[in-house]
C-alpha cells in the first residue's frame, strides 16, 4: 500500500498499519518539526519525508497510485484548551492548513482516507469540514487504547 500521512508527527499512523498486518510499500510523511522526523527515522528508515505540506506538489508521478491519505492538521485554533477568545477556528493560521488537506486529497484522489481532529472544536468548524469532506465524522475517544481521554473526530 502506498500512503501519503501529512502533518505526520512521529508517523503514528505507520505504527498503527504495522499493527494491523498492512504491507506498507512506500510511507510518504510530510512533517516539519525536526525532532518528530528524528524519531521517525530512527524507527522507519524507509519513510520518504516531504516536508512542508504547503509546499507539497502531489502532481508528480510518484504519487499518482497513492492509496491512503491520512491527516490531522493543527488543532491549535480549534481546540476548547485555546478558550473561545483564542479560538479562530479554520481561519487560524495553524488550524486553516485543513485546507491543504483537502487540496491534497482532491488532488491525489485515493482509495481511502482518514482525517482526525480534536471533537472540542465549534460546530461551525465541524460542519465547514463535515461538508468539504463529503462525509459525517464519527468520535472516537483514545481512552479506549491508551491511558488519556481524548475525544477526536474521524473523518473517513
Amino acid at each position: 500500500m502506498k500512503v501519503l500521512s501529512l502533518f505526520d508527527g512521529i508517523s503514528c499512523a505507520r505504527v498503527a498499519l504495522d499493527r494491523s498486518k498492512h504491507v506498507v510499500e512506500r510511507y510518504f510523511a510530510s512533517v516539519i518539526d525536526k525532532y518528530a522526523i528524528q524519531i521517525s527515522r530512527r524507527n522507519w528508515s524507509d519513510i520518504i519525508h516531504l516536508g512542508s505540506v504547503v509546499d507539497l506538489d502531489v502532481t508528480q508521478p510518484k504519487f499518482m497510485d497513492v492509496e491512503l491519505l491520512i491527516g490531522g492538521s493543527p488543532c491549535q485554533d480549534l481546540s476548547i484548551a485555546r478558550g473561545k477568545a483564542g479560538r479562530d477556528g479554520l481561519k487560524g493560521e495553524r488550524s486553516g492548513l485543513f485546507y491543504e488537506y483537502i487540496r491534497i486529497l482532491k488532488e491525489v484522489k485515493p482509495k481511502w482516507f482518514i482525517l482526525e481532529n480534536v471533537a472540542s472544536m465549534s460546530e461551525e468548524s465541524k460542519n465547514a469540514i463535515t461538508e468539504l469532506m463529503g462525509v459525517e465524522p464519527i468520535m472516537i475517544d483514545a481512552s479506549l487504547v491508551s491511558a488519556q481521554q481524548r475525544k477526536r473526530l474521524f473523518w473517513t
